[in-house]
């Protein structure tokens, strides 16, 4: 999903599925919304390809590789 997006439309997509509960969600929506509030946009986007979000910068790379690495960090606890 888009990073300024909430991930429920994509997990509703897989709520019937038997497997449903072995998938790990991962969302960006609160990671991106909190560096919107205290970065300038064009370090977190490029552009505003999206209205709400653009094209990703190194910045925003490392937010998405920062939460990955957290969330599998919590998983293997």
């Amino acid at each position: 999903q888009y990073p300024t997006r909430s991930i429920n439309p994509i997990k509703n997509i897989f709520k019937n599925e038997p497997y449903y509960n072995k998938i790990t969600f991962l969302s960006n929506e609160s990671v991106f919304k909190k560096a919107l509030k205290e970065k300038p946009y064009a370090e977190i986007f490029s552009d505003q390809f999206g209205g709400a979000f653009g094209h990703f910068t190194d910045y925003s790379n490392t937010l998405i590789a920062q939460n990955v690495a957290k969330t599998l960090l919590e998983l293997t606890d």
